[in-house]
């Protein structure tokens, strides 16, 4: 180490002699947040240059100290606002630039956003004297070379991490040699609602996903239902401590890759010291600029790129409002829509965004009719896949404006759905006579969903019936033969309309429940089959009926939604079932009489009334033991 520091000997400064070299009116680029030259930052504060323009990818705590001294010393220019800047250091947007990330690199090499001086952080110099921008390379390469006058803290803190991040001793006019820690951001703790919505997000996730996500919560609650998940590859726009576990889970190899194989790349390092210590000189992390990280067309050469990212709003039409999210300290819009964009782009790709049902601070709904005068839309309503709160998963992809607005309110909170629901009326989103019923209680949605192999390999999963099911039970209607039709409705019943539909598919939980079978991957999912069984009155038990498409009779489908239905009627109280079947129905007679329990018969008019209770099961004789 005493090479290097003699071989540079005649660059080193103090740093209030490298605060000397900013002058009045300069415009200067900051190394970001976890990446800021400390030392350096606190002296240009202490010294008396006014009217200086700062340029900050993110926004980190020792530049809001300069701007806390006045705008007639320090102004900000960021592409990423801090939320607690908000606060302590006066509300940046007015200054925010709403960039896509991956262009910053080319705005900064053109000079359409002029850099006088750039002040960075770097590591010690390896062997061959070339410095490492370390944990931020995003935009930090880009602004070392349009910048007239380049200041390097050196930092013996800062990890020496490998990809597109050396600068040689020819990038840099001035050193500052400091050793402090870099800033570290903690994993956040979760909540249930968080947890449940990171559940539901590693569903999306199969074996071979390359993934991204950010500094969030959900990146965090990830970790609990992807270590199963294998060969998962990384290109991302922030490396964090949860990819970092992934990896040494084993989950993450990046041996699916179509460029870079068997490494993760990201623009930047966020997290832990031990984050820190892991990239250093790590071979299989790579860092690299925005503008190749960023890149759509980069990220879309991946095959199942997942993109990730987390909203304020979503409205009814789909388009995703930026703003400060529920789990992360920072807002910002230019690194989502890239990734959201490249998903489009993969083969097999998803666009997730995930949020809250409602705001954290004051229980609205994070769903909404539409954006108030100064939302900032970050993407319109062509480019995401799928919305995501703690009620479920919304698939929007490809919809009408219909269909996302009764997806949509599907997974709003309970408590706002009916207003949602009035004004999607009112709004022409929905039908006029469209209505909202609460069915199942999401608890009782929750429990009973479940998966299952049925006779010939056939993988499906089982779930309460919703009222956006309304298209698929259609096609699952016009899938029956008129003699499947005549058993299930006792009469010729040639077609099902909206009316009938909505009816069917809001099924109150007191009135009953309905279950459906479903196939087939999320965007292109079929029901072939449905079970319910409805409370009557009049009747001493609830009454049980089936619909199973004809290609997919005979493997004991109904069979086992009979065995489900049963188990969650005893769960709610109710005693035994009864059927009315047509003499004719022997498969549904086999069914009933296949089950554990003595089946009572009464005849009349052609139809055969099917009735048992919980409590009396078949003797062994009765079995035909």
């Amino acid at each position: 180490m005493v090479d290097w520091k003699h071989k540079f000997a005649s660059r080193f400064l103090t740093p209030e002699q490298a605060a000397e070299k900013i002058k009045n009116g300069d415009r200067v680029f900051l190394g970001s947040l976890c990446a800021e030259p400390g030392v350096i930052i606190d002296a240009i504060g202490k010294s008396y240059v006014e009217d200086v323009e700062l340029i900050q990818f993110v926004t980190g705590p020792r530049a809001r100290a300069l701007l806390n001294m006045g705008h007639h010393r320090f102004s900000m220019k960021t592409f990423f606002v801090g939320h607690v800047s908000r606060q302590e250091g006066g509300s940046l947007e007015a200054n925010y630039v709403p960039l896509f990330h991956s262009r910053i690199p080319e705005v900064i090499n053109t000079r359409r956003i002029p850099i006088d001086v750039a002040v960075v952080q770097v590591s010690e110099p390896d062997r061959f004297g070339r410095f490492s921008l370390g944990v931020s390379v995003d935009v930090g390469l880009s602004a070392v070379r349009a910048a007239r006058i380049v200041i390097a803290q050196v930092n013996s803190a800062m990890p020496r991490t490998f990809g597109d991040t050396l600068i040689t001793a020819d990038d840099v006019d001035f050193l500052v040699e400091h050793t402090e820690d870099l800033c570290e951001l903690q994993p956040e703790i979760l909540g249930e609602i968080e947890k449940r919505i990171s559940h539901f997000c590693g569903e999306l996730i199969e074996d071979g996903s390359i993934l991204h996500f950010g500094f969030a919560g959900i990146s965090q609650g990830l970790m609990d239902h992807l270590k199963d998940i294998k060969n998962l590859g990384v290109h991302t726009e922030v490396y964090t401590d949860a990819l970092m576990d992934l990896t040494e889970s084993g989950a993450i190899n990046n041996s699916t890759k179509k460029m870079y194989r068997g490494k993760s790349l990201a623009s930047r390092c966020m997290g832990t010291r031990r984050l820190y210590d892991y990239v250093h000189e790590n071979a299989l992390v790579e860092f690299h600029p925005s503008d190749v990280i960023l890149n759509p067309a980069v990220i879309g050469s991946h095959d199942r790129m997942i993109a990730i990212n987390v909203a304020v709003q979503v409205d009814l039409r789909g388009q995703i409002r930026q703003g400060s999210p529920t789990w992360t300290a920072f807002e910002g819009s230019g690194g989502d829509h890239d990734f959201m964009r490249g998903a489009s782009l993969s083969r097999g790709g998803r666009s997730i965004v995930c949020l809250r049902s409602t705001s954290l601070r004051s229980s609205r709904s994070t769903i909404v009719p539409s954006f108030g005068p100064k939302a900032a839309v970050i993407m319109n309503r062509g480019e995401v896949n799928y919305i995501i709160t703690e009620y479920g998963v919304a698939y929007i992809g490809g919809r009408t404006l219909r269909e996302r607005a009764m997806s949509l309110i599907e997974i709003a909170h309970p408590d706002h759905r009916e207003d949602l629901m009035a004004k999607a009326r009112e709004m022409g989103y929905v039908y006029s006579n469209q209505y909202y019923v609460r069915t199942a209680s999401p608890e009782l949605r929750r429990r009973v969903r479940t998966d299952r192999v049925f006779k010939g390999d056939l993988k499906a999963h089982i779930r309460v019936i919703k009222p956006t099911d309304e298209a698929m039970i259609r096609d699952l209607f016009y899938d029956l033969s008129q003699e499947s039709v005549y058993f299930r409705y006792f009469s010729p019943r040639r077609s099902m309309p909206h009316d009938n539909l909505q009816r069917y598919v809001n099924l109150k939980e007191e009135d009953g429940l309905s279950l459906v079978v479903t196939i087939g991957p999320r965007e292109n999912r079929r029901i072939i089959a449905e079970g319910r069984y409805l409370v009557d009155p009049t009747s001493e038990y609830p009454e049980v009926a089936f619909m199973v498409a004809e290609e997919f009779q005979g493997r004991g489908i109904a069979s086992f939604l009979l065995e489900y239905m049963t188990e969650i009627a005893k769960e709610q109280g109710y005693e035994g079932f009864r059927a009315d079947v047509l003499m004719s129905n022997s498969p549904m007679i086999r069914v009933i009489e296949g089950g554990p329990y003595v089946v009572h018969k009464r005849v009349s008019d052609g139809v055969l009334t099917l009735t048992w209770r919980f409590d009396e099961l078949k003797t062994e004789t009765q079995w035909g033991r």
